[in-house]
């Protein structure tokens, strides 16, 4: 019997090429994984690393010919996430945040907006579309990069919170108006303590 078809990211080691050159490096990928695996979702082209994300039922295979293009240097299932708590959520998200890995954050985010509400809810809002605007620079799409940004500080600042379980919306809106206010558009690092409980 055979295995079933899963989703999986696959990490390249990035060797120089930048998000301007998606749509090429896509193709490249699709035709590198022809027979090998169902679909090649999208690639996403991030400083240091680059995501392919792909169905597929045999994964090794895939590795090892994607290391004809770079240095594979891990993979993951994607699947439902369990969010656990607001603060587990946002801890794991910020994790993959500083490690470029946007879509994935998204996805821990999505978890826990579904059963957020209120102003909790819209804060959330926020923060997945931060998320997004990334995924969208990592496909050179800067336009779409600046669009979610705007929409995201829009909800930040409608939600009307200074905080969310710790992270500091405020300064995470200040960051997100301050590259918008400039030509550059540059990945936007977020921080929150997560090594222990949090105070009150």
């Amino acid at each position: 019997m055979a295995s079933p078809s899963r989703r999986h990211i696959v990490f390249l080691r990035n060797w120089g090429i930048g998000p301007d050159q998606h749509n090429e490096l896509l193709r490249e990928v699709r035709e590198l994984l022809r027979g090998l695996c169902e679909h090649v979702i999208d690639v996403r082209i991030g400083p240091e690393r680059i995501e392919v994300d792909l169905v597929t039922t045999d994964l090794e295979p895939v590795r090892g010919r994607l290391s004809a293009l770079s240095e594979v240097l891990d993979s993951v299932v994607v699947g439902e996430r369990s969010p656990g708590s607001l603060r587990e959520a946002l801890c794991e998200a910020v994790k993959l945040v500083g490690e470029g890995r946007y879509w994935e954050a998204h996805e821990v985010l999505e978890g826990v907006w579904r059963s957020a509400e209120g102003k909790e809810k819209l804060a959330l809002n926020g923060l997945i579309l931060f998320a997004a605007a990334h995924v969208k620079l990592q496909r050179g799409d800067e336009a779409g990069y600046r669009r979610l940004l705007r929409r995201a500080l829009r909800a930040l600042e409608a939600s009307g919170l200074e905080e969310l379980a710790g992270l500091s919306l405020r300064n995470l809106a200040s960051a997100v108006s301050g590259v918008l206010e400039t030509a550059e558009a540059r990945y936007i690092t977020i921080g929150l303590d997560c090594s222990g409980p949090r105070s009150a």
